[in-house]
């Protein structure tokens, strides 16, 4: 299935565009966790080990390509909060990967971080990753105080009990029983949704944009960030190990759009939400050539069928 959200642009070649921009994400997210020899211990490998493997870096090529939308502005800042949210994405594999949790012993086409070191390093390493995360926000000089402050409210609040720790525990006590697909994409916005829109969001917050145009680059960033969780579920149903990167079949026992709806309907529930994502980009004022085929990319790419 072909997801566009946008013709192709002859005046950017958005493969090369986003591989420079991957590529300077892993160069930065490398110096991040540069440590002293002294600090060179499992935790520090681990912490490494995890954020430093294979990634597409969606959430911080979001974050950095909303500022490129607004001119630019704010862009370097744009890098580092974006390599914050993937600090924070790598903590909550870990942790979502412990046989507590999900139980899965691959990821990103390795063992999973508490297969190679320990349940105990691999716990520490995610708390580590996850302040670490925190630090490279604040020793941001360059930025203003404000700008650091509503970018760090903005991930703390993804991160917490209106996000990613609530939907894990939902996840694991309550999922089980949902019977209706709303309930299930609820709980992609908290699992997934969430740090969407918090990359998002710090770009626009980074671009300096006014508070309407803020609010439909979050509406963008949510519908894009369901229907990516979405697509994961069809990855999970139909992918394999070896492409997915991932264990798969993880969901067969919990209601997801796929179980309650079947394939087609939740690539058509995909469809509707770029669709949504497409008209709020729209109302942003933005010019989002380059984030409309981001998201066209990336969720082809997950959709295949």
């Amino acid at each position: 299935m072909n997801l566009h959200l946008s013709e192709t642009h002859e005046d950017i070649d958005l493969d090369q565009h986003v591989a420079l921009l991957r590529d300077e994400v892993n160069a930065r997210l490398d110096l991040i966790l540069q440590f002293l020899p002294a600090q060179q211990t499992g935790l520090c490998s681990a912490m490494r080990y995890s954020l430093l493997g294979s990634g597409k870096r969606v959430r911080p090529i979001l974050c950095i390509l909303v500022s490129e939308a607004a001119g630019g502005r704010g862009r370097a800042f744009a890098l580092d909060a974006g390599c914050a949210i993937e600090l924070v994405h790598a903590a909550s594999l870990i942790l979502d990967d412990l046989p507590c949790m999900d139980a899965a012993t691959t990821r990103r086409g390795r063992p999973a971080t508490y297969k190679k070191f320990g349940d105990a390093t691999a716990i520490l390493a995610s708390i580590g990753l996850l302040n670490r995360a925190y630090e490279v926000i604040a020793e941001h000089s360059s930025t203003d105080d404000a700008i650091r402050t509503a970018a760090i409210r903005v991930l703390a609040t993804a991160v917490g009990t209106d996000g990613l720790v609530a939907g894990q525990e939902i996840d694991l006590n309550e999922r089980s029983a949902f019977t209706d697909a709303s309930r299930v994409e609820g709980l992609n916005w908290l699992k997934t949704g969430v740090l969407f829109s918090a990359a998002a969001e710090i770009g626009a917050i980074a671009a300096e944009l006014e508070p309407d145009a803020i609010r439909a680059v979050k509406r963008f960033s949510r519908h894009v960030g369901v229907a990516f969780q979405t697509a994961d579920d069809l990855i999970d149903q139909e992918g394999e190990l070896q492409s997915a990167g991932k264990d798969v079949r993880q969901d067969d026992y919990k209601p997801t759009l796929v179980s309650l709806m079947g394939k087609d309907a939740a690539r058509y529930s995909c469809r509707q939400r770029l669709e949504e994502a497409r008209a709020a980009l729209a109302e942003s004022n933005l010019d989002g050539a380059l984030l409309k085929s981001f998201v066209d990319s990336i969720l082809a790419h997950r959709t295949q069928g």
